[in-house]
């Protein structure tokens, strides 16, 4: 499978009479984009806002994040399952918007549920310390702002908002079709000198259920047992995400279609290593017997690639560590050796509990992201984008707080993507 990907840098986003691409200037028809994602109609009103770098503004109720792309050349379509026919990708051409992000923001309706799989708040902060803890701030993001009708259910509201970020991506995008990108990278895992070492990476994602899912051509994975894919169909836009329970650990959409692991696998494949594919596995089963089976899989599935190593991420926390750790364990003992990227406990000092929930002596080569624990205060701004009051922590009932004030927050896991474990973020761990 060989993947060319076209780059349009964009460095500069307005409201214009028609959406286009003139050189990095990308010019969106607000009305034409609403009226677009109100076709569904499950949405009161949507209201479109860019906010850009370096802004005093605070993004909120955030849930998926979506690069603006399209297939233009080859087999399957753009995000295949939703918008096209469910055709494998991979191959082909696809041209993508870069330094540009369609941001979904939504309060949905809270109706007194607690508990791990809730939807939690999502914060970027375009300035201030709080541009530190998520990567967004650098990128210019179009927000879709969608106030929702009542008397429809979870799963209604999740399929909406999913459809209407994916839609307003693709609509974007169209705008490089009959352009030429500026650059083109093309990605392809034949391989020149087979005496190399053998490298698969291990991507384990959380799939439990609405609001807490993600989709691979459209369709759930909750019952995934580890299975190979390409790399290609990943950047292609085939895995998608639907997860909003833990913002501060998820991997939004247009992660999954940038994976920093898979770009740097792929940037010293054939000069330091052979990269041989993609394992794709679930975290946070609920019982030993499946944990185990599924590191037990994926170590199966790298013997049978007779990979010489390994690379793993996983996204969430509790219960996920425990597949990640036994898959470590698995594919060690299989004489793979495997090096993980894992975000760290240890309390507000770092000197608290181990640093994760779960290990195991195989567990030697972790790299570290970060941590969540450490309290945070986010400074007064004077715009906020998606809403006018904030609920930092649901579980504790329907308090709200002016979204433009200085927030205090007791640990960062409100903060979009502020330990996300594929190594996107600008946190880290240091010795001291």
């Amino acid at each position: 499978m060989r993947l060319e990907m076209g780059t349009f840098p964009v460095t500069e986003v307005a409201f214009g009479p028609r959406t286009r691409l003139d050189g990095s200037r990308l010019e969106i028809d607000r009305d034409e984009l609403i009226a677009l994602v109100l076709e569904n109609g499950f949405f009161h009103r949507v209201r479109v806002d860019i906010v850009s770098p370096g802004e005093s503004a605070r993004i909120i109720h955030l849930l998926d994040t979506i690069e603006p792309r399209i297939k233009v050349e080859g087999p399957g379509g753009t995000f295949p399952g939703f918008l096209d026919a469910v055709e494998t990708v991979g191959e082909g051409r696809t041209h993508r918007l870069a330094g540009v992000a369609v941001m979904e923001s939504a309060e949905l309706p809270w109706r007194g549920e607690k508990g791990l799989l809730m939807v939690r708040e999502g914060i970027v902060d375009m300035t201030g310390p709080g541009a530190e803890y998520s990567p967004f701030w650098q990128t210019i993001n179009i927000v879709l702002t969608l106030e929702l009708k009542p008397n429809f259910s979870d799963e209604e509201y999740d399929r909406t908002i999913r459809l209407a970020g994916l839609k307003a991506a693709q609509y974007l995008a169209q705008t490089t079709t009959d352009q030429t990108a500026p650059r083109y990278r093309t990605y392809d895992l034949k391989i020149s000198r087979p005496e190399l070492p053998r490298v698969v990476y291990v991507h384990q994602i959380q799939s439990q259920g609405t609001f807490s899912q993600t989709f691979f051509y459209g369709k759930p994975l909750d019952d995934l047992i580890p299975t190979l894919v390409h790399p290609n169909e990943l950047l292609d836009g085939a895995l998608v995400s639907g997860n909003s329970a833990y913002q501060s650990l998820k991997t939004p959409t247009w992660l999954h279609c940038n994976n920093p692991v898979i770009e740097q696998l792929y940037d010293r494949h054939g000069r330091d290593w052979n990269f041989i594919g993609v394992i794709l596995s679930r975290g946070h089963f609920y019982g030993i017997h499946e944990k185990e089976r599924s590191a037990n899989q994926v170590a199966k599935l790298a013997r049978m690639l007779n990979a010489d190593g390994a690379m793993v991420t996983w996204e969430g926390g509790g219960n996920s560590i425990i597949e990640a750790m036994l898959t470590i364990q698995a594919l060690e003992r299989a004489g793979i050796k495997t090096t993980a990227i894992s975000y760290e406990l240890g309390g507000v000092d770092g000197t608290g509990t181990p640093l994760l929930l779960y290990s195991v002596p195989e567990a030697d080569a972790l790299v570290s992201c970060g941590t969540y624990e450490r309290p945070l205060r986010l400074p007064a701004v004077q715009r906020v984008v998606g809403g006018r009051t904030i609920r930092l922590d649901p579980a504790k009932g329907d308090h709200r707080l002016p979204a433009h004030q200085s927030l205090q927050l007791d640990t960062s896991l409100q903060m979009y993507c502020g330990t996300n474990q594929l190594g996107f973020g600008r946190r880290r761990g240091i010795d001291f």
